[in-house]
């Protein structure tokens, strides 16, 4: 654009300039001046700050000569003189401060907190008084503003830098400023204290994203109160006093500026509180009495400075605060009804921060998905709102568009307030409706004109505000479906997931199937009300379908596959039965392909075992097992098989290095792990003093095992002395330890040692020691030991009224069958490793056929009660639940009613503890 700088500017100008530079000289630096103001809207206020700027130099020759030899000193000065009467401010006052902004490394070299902490902490040293370190701190904030300030202003880096280095000043200058105040006291009261404070931020500055002008909020809180006898006070009065200096030092306006506006009123019970309080009384607040908007400002907690392990323990015991299993009262509605009451009181339209689809619409919506998703995803709980979008749409809980919308639309946001807040360092929000400072912001937001800016803020606000309200409700009318027959605990959520599989209608409430898309599920709308008519869990069931439809990308594909009745019915049952399934299939693209081709149904597995990944195998056995087309035992058999190709492949490459073997201990020596079960292992080697390396080959092993095989925990904590000993033990040294130092749950665990890997006759060898020690160990203390330690893994029988049952370790459930079956292992060392259903049949031998039977068959019902749980509800443990509701989930599992599960379940019991007092003894 031409522009001209005005006639009285140009004077001024001469007047200062007069002498100092020619003509010629000068007219070339007006020229290059004039060519920077013209990319802003530059006007006779920023002419006004240029003059100031001019003014302010103490060596006017050598800066008006440098405009024409370095042009970039033009567009620094011209930027800032256009953009911000706050930093024009700065440099007015500290004129050397440009001479910094000139050199580019120092404008573009990153900001980093520990780079800030140590510059700050050198240059506070350096004065002797109180007053004059918060002089240095106040000057070290405004030069870093400056230099933040004006990459934002020339674009050099975006907004989540800006923010993030706003965050990182602001987190250096508390961090280093409270710590003096901290001292500062104790110096007064000439005391030391052994006792921890903690000081934690929130909100902008918690979620790593300050604006320019943002207040700073803060907590406080120490370990434990304590009197201090020699000053006759006590520590809450020390940090207390403490804390008003902070307040004091950095809130105090004076000629050089302030430091940041503190606030302390998120802390329990707000500003009417003490402003620091114990550790014990904050957590037994926010157990009792802590309400849902607390939870939704603690995703923002972060660590400033004090005690960081007192932080962490505070952080990790707010966790289950913050992200609940369940919600005693509906989430959505409490935070709607928190926006809808600051809307109330927001009368003005032009608040970038309160209108409705604004920066307030995007949070409240990105921290309702946080809490209601957090407990089951961690790495959703972050405080930044960028980073929780990217979280989110990466879980598939935002679509892909939605994602772009609200990342777009907070940028823009928060840039308009840093424009509004870097012009005059106020804390304003207020988008202007007209006049020289909108036509700056359309500039500095490079915008052609207003009208193209406000046209595009309509859109952002509009789509912000239809996601808002598709996440947290609103009264709109939906459309209606036939669901009046089915038992949904949640009908408004089962119509909303309706409105979804009918027609994709997502936040935007746009349809974004197409036709087709939609022509399909009509054709199997029918069916899947029928299900779920039928079904034990409708809302289970109709979730978990919505889940795999929003993570593919090809609908169409799954509905055209749905069509076919018997397919659906496959599909419907795993939506109910395997919410663990549904997970892997919704995390990972590469088993959607196994399910709608069928192949997950495949039926000469073992043939093709290799060819599958870990969440594929998985997968494919989930679906089997729910399906009712394998047993636990063909389950348990292809796991095994799978850990011990992937065993034998990662250490063949071992197998010339070394004599050595790889054995399975635990559940998968058995040959009877279940879906989340632990792969304990032990190395042997002949002679570990001959192979120095070997250990650290073996650690690495190890590494790549865990990652060949994430979905399961691989340790090696059953070997001699456990995890303080070496990884890798030779035979002798072994053959010690068994001698002298091992104890009978040792040679329990070892009864269920199975070869995996390495030199079998090496394995052999110690097999046959192994036999040979166990047939040495006293039968009746072995008995007395194995006893004791049944009592104290078990606990006593349930009711069943109100209570849940360990399937795995309560008395008469799988470690019953599990302490029989050792109890005549002892007698008979040389089945060791022997799988446990084969064990089962061999003791037909020696036991009554009857009792070897009901073993069995109660062992069989355990087993697939135990792999049950895990499908249905997603999870690693094997506890039957107390909730008549769950426990109607697995009872259709079993085809039985609640009361025949129960019955079921008692029976078993009972009969285990009869047979363990029969072949071990009475507890």
């Amino acid at each position: 654009m031409n522009f001209s700088f005005s006639e009285n500017f140009i004077n001024k100008l001469i007047d200062y300039t007069q002498g100092l530079i020619s003509s010629d000289v000068f007219d070339r630096v007006l020229k290059l001046m004039e060519q920077e103001a013209g990319k802003y809207y530059f006007t006779a206020s920023s002419e006004a700050n240029l003059l100031r700027i001019f003014n302010s130099l103490y060596d006017k020759h050598t800066f008006f000569n440098e405009l024409e030899r370095y042009p970039h000193h033009s567009e620094i000065i011209i930027a800032i003189a256009a953009s911000s009467n706050y930093l024009t401010d700065i440099v007015v006052r500290n004129p050397e401060y440009l001479y910094q902004l000139f050199d580019q490394d120092y404008l573009t070299k990153r900001i980093t907190l520990e780079d800030l902490i140590s510059e700050l902490k050198i240059g506070i040293n350096k004065y002797s008084t109180f007053n004059a370190k918060l002089n240095y701190i106040r000057q070290f904030k405004k030069r870093y503003i400056l230099k933040i300030g004006l990459t934002d202003i020339l674009h050099l880096n975006d907004l989540f830098t800006i923010t993030e280095q706003l965050s990182a000043l602001a987190n250096s200058i508390l961090n280093v400023l409270f710590e003096l105040c901290y001292n500062e006291i104790l110096s007064k009261y000439n005391i030391q204290t052994e006792r921890k404070y903690c000081l934690c931020s929130l909100g902008k500055l918690g979620g790593n994203e300050l604006n320019y002008s943002s207040d700073v909020d803060l907590i406080l809180f120490y370990d434990e109160n304590e009197f201090i006898d020699v000053i006759k006070k006590e520590y809450h009065e020390i940090l207390s006093e403490a804390a008003l200096l902070f307040i004091k030092s950095s809130t105090e306006i004076t000629d050089r500026g302030y430091i940041y506006r503190i606030d302390f009123r998120l802390r329990p019970d707000g500003k009417y509180s003490p402003l620091c309080k114990a550790y014990s009384d904050y957590t037994k607040y926010y157990e009792t009495r802590g309400e849902d908007w607390e939870r939704q400002m603690l995703i923002k907690l972060a660590y400033v400075c004090g005690n960081y392990d007192l932080y962490n323990k505070f952080y990790s015991f707010l966790q289950p605060y913050i992200f609940p299993s369940s919600f005693t009262t509906s989430l959505t509605e409490q935070i709607k009804k928190m926006k809808h009451n600051i809307e109330l009181h927001n009368k003005d339209r032009e608040n970038v921060k309160l209108f409705q689809g604004g920066i307030r619409d995007i949070e409240f919506s990105i921290q309702a998905l946080q809490l209601l998703n957090g407990g089951r995803f961690k790495e959703l709980r972050t405080g930044n709102t960028l980073k929780a979008i990217e979280l989110l749409y990466q879980k598939n809980l935002i679509k892909k568009d939605e994602k772009e919308i609200l990342v777009k639309a907070y940028i823009l946001y928060r840039k308009i307030e840093h424009f509004l807040q870097l012009m005059n360092d106020t804390q304003t929000h207020l988008i202007p409706s007209e006049g020289e400072l909108l036509y700056k912001l359309c500039k500095y937001l490079q915008y052609a004109d207003e009208k193209i800016f406000q046209k595009e803020l309509s859109y952002f606000r509009k789509s912000v505000r239809n996601i808002y309200n598709n996440i947290l409700g609103d009264d709109i009318k939906e459309e209606k479906f036939n669901l009046e027959n089915i038992r949904f605990k949640d009908l408004n959520r089962a119509e909303k997931n309706f409105k979804y599989l009918s027609s994709g209608l997502g936040y935007f409430d746009q349809k974004e199937f197409d036709f087709k898309t939609i022509d399909l599920f009509k054709q199997i709308e029918p069916l899947l009300l029928n299900y779920l008519e039928k079904c034990t869990s409708p809302d289970i069931t109709l979730d978990n379908f919505v889940k795999v439809i929003r993570a593919t990308k090809f609908p169409s594909i799954w509905y055209s596959q749905l069509s076919n009745k018997k397919y659906l019915n496959n599909f419907l049952k795993i939506c109910e039965y395997c919410s663990k399934a549904i997970e892997i299939l919704v995390l990972d693209k590469s088993v959607e392909e196994l399910f709608l081709s069928n192949e997950a149904l495949i039926k000469n597995l073992k043939d093709y075992i290799a060819n599958y990944n870990t969440n594929q195998l998985l997968f494919i056995l989930l679906v089997q097992f729910t399906l009712g087309l394998i047993s636990t035992e063909k389950v348990s058999d292809f796991i095994c098989r799978y850990i011990d190709f992937k065993i034998i492949k990662l250490s063949y490459e071992y197998s010339t290095k070394y004599n050595f073997f790889i054995g399975a201990l635990g559940s998968y020596g058995a040959s009877v792990p279940n879906f989340s079960s632990d792969i304990d292992l032990i190395i042997v080697t002949d002679d570990v003093i001959k192979y120095p390396e070997i250990h650290n080959d073996f650690q690495k092993f190890l590494q790549h095992l865990k990652n060949e095989l994430k979905y399961f925990d691989v340790d090696f904590r059953l070997r001699p002395e456990g995890k303080s000993s070496p990884l890798v033990w030779d035979i002798e040294n072994y053959k010690h330890y068994l001698k002298s130092r091992a104890r009978v749950w040792e040679f329990q665990a070892l009864s269920k040692l199975r070869f995996v890997a390495g030199n079998k006759k090496l394995f052999n060898k110690f097999k046959i020691t192994l036999v040979n020690h166990i047939k040495l160990l006293d039968k009746n203390q072995v008995n007395k030991e194995m006893i004791q330690m049944y009592k104290s893994i078990t606990k006593s029988i349930p009711s069943f009224v109100d209570s849940s049952f360990n399937i795995k370790k309560q008395n008469g459930g799988l470690i019953t069958i599990d302490f029989i079956l050792q109890s005549q292992f002892f007698n008979r060392p040389q089945l060791i490793g022997r799988n446990t259903f084969g064990f089962i049949k061999t003791l037909k031998k020696f036991l009554p056929l009857e009792d070897c039977t009901l073993i069995y068959e109660n062992y069989t019902f355990l087993r697939k009660l135990e792999f049950a749980i895990q499908c249905i509800f997603a999870t690693t443990n094997v506890i039957f639940p107390a909730s008549e509701e769950k426990k109607s989930l697995i009872a259709s599992f079993f085809n039985l009613s609640n009361e025949e599960l129960n019955q079921k379940l008692i029976s078993v019991i009972k009969s285990n503890i009869l047979l363990f007092e029969k072949y071990v003894g009475k507890v």
